[in-house]
């Protein structure tokens, strides 16, 4: 009899850990997910170095370099969290990501400049932005769609140009992006944008980074 009790209440808490493991692992509820993000950003406060100011000069030596990234991986999911540098090494993007249970693609990608924040939250595959916690659009592929028009905001084209994938907003071209894979080493060979424009305004700088951000970090992740 004793036997039995002791291994029900075995039973029991090993279903319970089961029901937590799996209830913190599957995708967040909308009302969960602002808790959520906080945990994101107020564990970032604590690991991410303090990150330099970003201009058109340090979109020029930003590097495919990530200092110090960490992906973990397990049946219960995915995370990682790293900081993209410039080529001399100067922290510059810090991001975290989370990638919950399912049959679909549920993620939450959150990053961070010295001036902003991008939130990216994938929920059965369809991807919504958020810039400084204002709702920017949509992502489809590599084209971002407007939160309230639907028309296209930004893309990354689908086609390389020598080894670069052009990058506009609206009609006109604000960048390219390297086609290569990022790296965590020899970073001085390895910037990840070309052709900035140098009358480039924040609007686009903003949205060039908001595209290319998720591209890169999603380069750098194992399938």
């Amino acid at each position: 009899m004793i036997v039995l009790t002791i291994l029900s209440i075995l039973l029991v808490a090993a279903l319970i850990y089961m029901f937590n493991q799996w209830s913190n692992h599957r995708m967040p509820g909308k009302k969960r997910r602002g808790r959520v993000l906080s945990e994101l950003q107020q564990d970032m406060d604590r690991w991410s170095p303090q990150l330099i100011k970003m201009d058109r000069e340090e979109l020029d030596l930003f590097s495919l370099t990530q200092d110090k990234q960490v992906v973990k991986t397990s049946g219960a999911g995915k995370t990682a969290k790293g900081t993209f540098t410039t080529i001399f090494n100067e922290p510059v993007v810090s991001y975290s990501y989370r990638r919950f249970l399912g049959k679909q693609v549920n993620e939450l990608l959150y990053a961070r400049t010295a001036e902003h924040d991008y939130v990216y939250w994938t929920d059965r595959g369809k991807t919504k932005l958020e810039i400084d916690s204002q709702p920017v659009g949509t992502l489809e592929g590599k084209r971002l769609l407007g939160e309230r028009t639907g028309k296209e905001l930004a893309r990354i084209a689908t086609e390389a140009r020598e080894n670069y994938l052009p990058v506009s907003v609206g009609n006109r071209e604000v960048g390219a992006l390297t086609n290569l894979p990022t790296t965590s080493s020899d970073g001085l060979s390895q910037r990840a944008f070309e052709f900035i424009p140098e009358d480039l305004t924040e609007k686009e700088e903003q949205l060039l980074l908001g595209l290319a951000v998720r591209e890169l970090v999603g380069r750098s992740l194992p399938a």
